[in-house]
């Protein structure tokens, strides 16, 4: 049995002389056939998508969906990003719109047949983007809750769309979501089944905090998706000023009675409104006043359905390396918020045939769909005096949940 293997092996591996020779015929035939010499260089490869008009020619109709954005928000993100793109290598259109597309959803094998780049240089260019749009100032989450007037800014807008019912304390609307990803390896952090949800998949605990024009003001994703909700903004620098009643940005928030909606996963105090537990427990006040705060968290919600939509990368579990994951993240809600500010992308239909994600689940879920008994604390016994005084103002202008005023 040994002999067997002994001679198939030397019939099918010849010696190593012969290989040699034959790649250098093969290699010197091949240069000769090209009319240059056997020592020549290859041809440069040049890429032919320089314009905006090269882009636009490979996806016809279908640019602004493909891109996420239409097209005079491409050139104007390209502007923006242009002084920290690398000089050398892919023009900063081509680069840009490599990222836009794998963010969009795109497939890489699909993206590098469309701009006929290696799958090497379409994740360089990849990352080379995401760290532009971080570190480009105009991009930033800019909450600016130090700032008064800023503050007075948020809580007008909540005002205007939201009518008079607090008056002109709220100035954002706080919620976490999972994002989806991939099982995070073991040599990447200490504990793996910190990142594994109890909806089944691992995820980040992304928090954020968004105006009334549903652009993301603060965000933060470094908490494992088994975090608790509050526990998790608790762990942040923002949630620690807040939770910090003698800081002096938290002073200054109660003192002119400022404060984040936010729903029942997070621990009620003096900058942070929830809602009472039990849906009142029969007060219909308190019921009314859970009604109209949630009007105003909902907010919120619909910027994560907005991100969710827009960046198809969302679709599916980030399969990117676990380091860069935040990074990614961060990229796309500071995208949303350009998109968000933009004239034409604001409102632009980038899928045009429904629903863009049929076919695979969007990797955006909420983290705080369970009772009040699952979460190891007495919601009941939590006391917020900024709470009781955001109900007693429903109360004073008879605001009740419409259309079950009869209930009560």
């Amino acid at each position: 049995m040994a002999i067997f293997f002994t001679a198939t092996r030397t019939a099918m591996y010849p010696p190593v002389w012969q290989t040699a020779a034959a790649a250098h015929v093969t290699i010197a035939s091949a240069a000769m056939s090209r009319g240059r010499g056997v020592l020549a260089f290859p041809p440069p490869v040049v890429n032919a998508l320089s314009t905006l008009e090269d882009v636009q020619a490979r996806y016809g109709g279908c640019f602004a969906r493909a891109m996420r954005m239409p097209a005079d928000a491409v050139v104007d993100l390209v502007e923006i990003l242009r002084p920290r793109l690398p000089r050398r290598g892919l023009f900063p259109l081509c680069s840009t719109g490599l990222a836009l597309r794998y963010l969009g959803g795109g497939s890489y094998v699909d993206i590098c047949a469309v701009f006929g780049v290696h799958p090497a240089t379409l994740y360089r260019s990849l990352w080379e983007v995401i760290d532009a749009i971080n570190a480009t100032p105009s991009l930033d989450l800019d909450f600016k809750m130090s700032c008064h007037q800023r503050r007075l800014d948020y809580a007008g807008g909540f005002q205007r769309r939201r009518g008079s019912t607090f008056g002109n304390n709220v100035i954002g609307a706080l919620d976490d979501v999972a994002v989806r990803q991939e099982q995070p390896l073991a040599s990447d952090v200490q504990c793996v089944a910190a990142y594994d949800s109890r909806k089944g998949f691992y995820a980040f605990n992304t928090q954020a905090v968004c105006d009334i024009d549903y652009k993301i003001r603060w965000m933060s994703c470094m908490s494992p998706s088994a975090c608790h909700d509050s526990t998790a903004f608790a762990s942040t620098r923002l949630g620690q000023i807040l939770l910090d009643p003698t800081h002096e940005l938290t002073a200054a928030v109660i003192s002119a009675g400022h404060c984040l909606v936010a729903d029942e996963a997070y621990a009620a105090s003096e900058v942070l409104a929830v809602p009472w537990p039990g849906s009142g427990r029969g007060d219909r006040w308190k019921d009314a006043y859970n009604f109209y705060q949630s009007s105003s968290r909902i907010h919120i919600e619909q910027a994560f359905g907005m991100l969710s939509w827009r960046w198809g990368v969302f679709w599916r579990p980030l399969r990117v390396p676990f380091a860069k994951r935040p990074s990614l993240v961060r990229a796309c809600f500071r995208l949303h918020n350009f998109c968000r500010g933009h004239a034409t992308a604001r409102d632009c239909v980038v899928a045009p045939w429904g629903n863009d994600s049929v076919g695979c689940d969007a990797s955006f879920a909420p983290t705080d769909m369970v009772g009040s008994n699952q979460r190891g604390r007495r919601r009941d016994c939590e006391r917020s005096n900024l709470r009781v005084r955001m109900t007693r103002r429903v109360e004073e202008r008879g605001l009740l949940r419409p259309e079950v005023g009869s209930m009560f």
